[in-house]
């Protein structure tokens, strides 16, 4: 069950609305927001907040920040005066409605918002691409005209050259030929010597070698202490968790090997290297069922419930077809799974879940858990 924040701070003004929401330590980047003219919302992992706001406020001048222990909504009234509440006063049944109606009128404005938006921007690209063509048809046009003008231009000249004047010159052109006086043909000149080239240069093949670097940039000597020391740093914090894949042989690349190193790992209580090393065997090979269990069973110690919930899913789906041959692991997987999503807050269906692996295989702590889930929920209601 989601925790409701009720210790909040607000203050307003004949224009607006300040509500102060603390954030329990969660940080800001986990915050779901969502605020409409009457509803704001906000959620963040296991707690909740929203209020039926007094009169309407404007969404789109509105806004939402956050500073490092606070949610600060500056909210805009579309009518400039005095609130005499945050909330209004109605029954938990007709705020149900009117959350569900609130949300989908603002779902279908934001929607329209982004029709009206890709219109626009549909129309404002045709109407480039035509001022475009435009623009092309005009400077085609000016071209055509231009070639025209210096043709005719060309036609011109050519019509006003007389034709008398060619032939003169043609005349001319044959009387100065006929005045040139003929040169006796010159010696023929020696031939030349032939060009010798030089022999072509030797080929040889210069084989570059390069350090190996673990770091994309350049090598640097200033900064060479500085990169061994992280590479040092981050090699211990591998083998700090009990696993690191580089050390591993190639014969020991085998999911089943993995699985067995998990194991291990789990009965000697190091969770993280239990994570670490099947999570390796999954990427080796994600059908392999067991390495989904163990991989759950060490989230579980590690209080890592969504991871847990999300596992067990995973594993109960490789389990097909349910045979008797598998019957234990499943049970395991559904209990597992139950007690993860009543740590969760989610206390109906994890009740579920325990009865359903009860059903199949009776278990002492599955049915601790049970009872206790039990009396939790009576206590609640």
């Amino acid at each position: 069950m989601p925790i409701i924040i009720k210790d909040i701070e607000w203050s307003q003004t004949d224009n607006t609305v300040t509500i102060k929401v603390p954030l329990r330590g969660i940080h800001h980047s986990k915050v779901d927001i969502f605020y409409s003219k009457l509803y704001i919302k906000a959620s963040f992992e296991q707690y909740f907040f929203e209020v039926f706001l007094y009169k309407q406020i404007d969404p789109k001048t509105s806004s939402c920040t956050f500073t490092s222990t606070h949610i600060l909504f500056e909210l805009i009234k579309c009518e400039a005066t005095t609130w005499e509440n945050l909330e209004l006063d109605i029954p938990k049944a007709e705020k149900q409605q009117l959350k569900k109606t609130y949300i989908e009128e603002e779902h279908k404005r934001i929607q329209e918002e982004q029709t009206e938006r890709l219109n626009k921007k549909s129309e404002l690209k045709r109407l480039a691409v035509r001022e475009q063509m435009a623009l092309d048809a005009d400077l085609r046009e000016k071209i055509e005209n231009i070639k025209k003008d210096e043709k005719e231009n060309a036609l011109k000249e050519f019509e006003i050259m007389p034709q008398t004047g060619r032939k003169t010159t043609d005349k001319t052109k044959i009387k100065s030929s006929q005045k040139k006086k003929v040169r006796p043909p010159a010696s023929p000149a020696p031939p030349p010597k032939p060009q010798v080239l030089p022999p072509p240069r030797s080929s040889q093949t210069i084989t570059v070698s390069f350090t190996p670097r673990e770091f994309p940039t350049p090598c640097r000597e200033s900064r060479l202490e500085e990169e061994n020391e992280w590479l040092r740093k981050q090699a211990e914090a591998r083998r700090s968790v009990g696993f690191i894949s580089e050390d591993l042989r190639p014969e020991e690349h085998n999911p089943q090997f993995l699985k067995s190193k998990g194991d291990e790992f789990l009965r000697s209580r190091n969770y993280l290297g239990a994570v670490s090393a099947y999570s390796f065997g999954i990427t080796l090979n994600d059908k392999f069922a067991d390495l989904y269990v163990g991989r759950a069973e060490a989230h579980f110690a590690l209080g890592n419930y969504n991871k847990v919930v999300k596992d067990c899913s995973t594993a109960i789906d490789l389990m097909k077809p349910e045979v008797p041959s598998n019957l234990r692991e499943r049970a395991l997987c559904i209990g597992t799974r139950g007690i993860a999503l009543v740590k969760l807050g989610l206390i109906r269906e994890g009740i579920g879940e325990l009865k359903a692996s009860l059903a199949l295989i009776p278990n002492e702590s599955f049915s601790l858990q049970l009872e206790e889930a039990l009396d939790s929920l009576n206590n609640t209601d």
